[in-house]
C-alpha cells in the first residue's frame, strides 16, 4: 500500500515538474516509452500519448519551443501564453495517469499536479526576466538546454524509478521554497508588463490618481496639502532596492513633497520613500522601460511599465523637476 502511494505520488510530482520546464517534451518522452514498451510502469491512463498524431503533434510543438525558447524577449511572450497550459495540462494528465482510482485521488492528485506545475513554470519564465537583464546570450542558451534536459529526465526517472523521482522533484521544490521566490517576483513583474504593453497598445496610458491604486496602498499615500497639486502615480516595479525585495512589483507615486513606491508583501501593504535624484541612466525596453538610479552610493533598478506616463515625464519626477 505504502509503495503504492509512493510510486503514485513520485510520478506526479516528476511529470508535473517536466511538464512546468517544457511540456512537449515530456509529452513526447511519454508517448515514446508507451509506444515502445519502454516503461513498465506507464499507467494505463497515459498510453493514449503513443498514438501517431500525439507524438508528431507534441514533436513538432517541441521545436517551435526549442527556437522560441533561444530568443530573447520571444521566451517570455512563450512563457506568458504557457501559463496556463503547462498546469492546465499537468492536471489533465494526472487524472489520466490516476484514471483507475477514486474521484477524491484525482482530484487532489489534478491539483497538485497543475501547483507544482504552476512552480516550475513560474520560476523558469521568472530565471528568463533576469536573465535578459545579462548581456549573455549564451547564458540564456544554455539556460534553455538544461531546462529540457531536465524535462526528458524527471519524465524517464518518474516512470522507470519514481521513488528517486519523489526526491528529485521534492528537493527542487524545497530549493524553489528556500530561494525562489526571486523568480517568482521576476515572472509576477514580467506578466504585469506585458498586460501594461497591451494596455499601451490599446491607447491606455499616462499618470493615474491616487484612487486607481487598490484600496489597500491608497492609505499609504500622504494626503494633498490643500493648494498643491494632487498625486499621481504609474505602475512600477524595482530591484536592487534594500529591504525592499527583488524584482517587486507596486506603484511609483510622485507629489510635490515626495516620491514613494507602494507594494504588496507577505506582510500587508508598504511603503518605501524614494530620494530624488539627478544621477540616473535610462533605457527604453520592449516591456518596460529600465531605469538605473544611484543615491549615494546605493543604485537600484526601477522598471516603469509601460501603460505610464511617457518616459521624459516619469524621469522628470525622478529628478525632482515635476511640472
Amino acid at each position: 500500500m505504502l509503495a503504492g502511494s509512493l510510486i503514485l505520488v513520485g510520478q506526479t510530482l516528476g511529470l508535473s515538474f517536466a511538464c512546468g520546464l517544457n511540456l512537449y517534451a515530456t509529452v513526447v518522452v511519454l508517448g515514446v516509452l508507451s509506444r515502445f514498451h519502454l516503461a513498465a510502469g506507464m499507467p494505463a491512463g497515459l498510453r493514449g500519448l503513443e498514438g501517431t498524431l500525439v507524438i508528431a503533434s507534441a514533436s513538432a510543438l517541441y521545436l517551435v519551443e526549442a527556437v522560441v525558447d533561444k530568443v530573447r524577449h520571444a521566451d517570455s511572450l512563450w512563457d506568458a501564453i504557457h501559463t496556463f497550459i503547462r498546469p492546465s495540462a499537468a492536471a489533465m494528465l494526472a487524472v489520466a495517469a490516476l484514471w483507475p482510482h477514486g474521484t477524491g485521488t484525482k482530484v487532489a492528485g489534478a491539483v497538485l499536479a497543475a501547483l507544482v506545475a504552476l512552480s516550475a513554470h513560474g520560476a523558469k519564465a521568472g530565471l528568463r526576466i533576469v536573465l535578459h537583464t545579462d548581456p549573455r546570450p549564451r547564458l540564456s542558451f544554455a539556460t534553455s538546454v538544461v531546462e529540457d534536459v531536465l524535462a526528458v529526465a524527471l519524465t524517464v526517472v518518474a516512470l522507470v524509478r519514481p521513488v528517486f523521482a519523489v526526491i528529485g522533484a521534492g528537493g527542487a521544490l524545497l530549493l524553489l521554497l528556500l530561494f525562489g521566490h526571486r523568480f517568482w517576483r521576476a515572472f509576477t513583474l514580467g506578466m504585469r508588463a506585458l498586460i501594461a504593453r497591451l494596455r499601451a497598445l490599446l491607447g491606455v496610458s499616462g499618470w493615474r490618481r491616487v484612487d486607481d491604486l487598490p484600496r489597500d496602498l491608497r492609505g499609504l499615500v500622504d494626503p494633498t496639502p490643500l493648494g498643491a497639486a494632487p498625486a499621481r502615480t504609474a505602475r512600477a516595479g524595482v530591484n536592487g532596492l534594500k529591504g525592499v525585495g527583488a524584482y517587486r512589483s507596486g506603484w511609483l507615486v510622485s507629489s510635490d513633497q515626495a516620491l514613494t513606491f507602494v507594494y504588496r508583501s507577505l506582510l500587508g501593504a508598504r511603503r518605501r520613500d524614494l530620494p530624488r535624484c539627478a544621477r540616473i541612466e535610462h533605457q527604453d525596453g520592449l516591456w518596460a522601460d529600465v531605469v538605473q538610479v544611484r543615491h549615494d552610493g546605493t543604485p537600484y533598478t526601477l522598471f516603469l511599465l509601460k501603460d505610464g506616463p511617457a518616459t521624459d515625464l516619469a524621469l522628470a519626477d525622478l529628478r525632482g523637476e515635476r511640472p
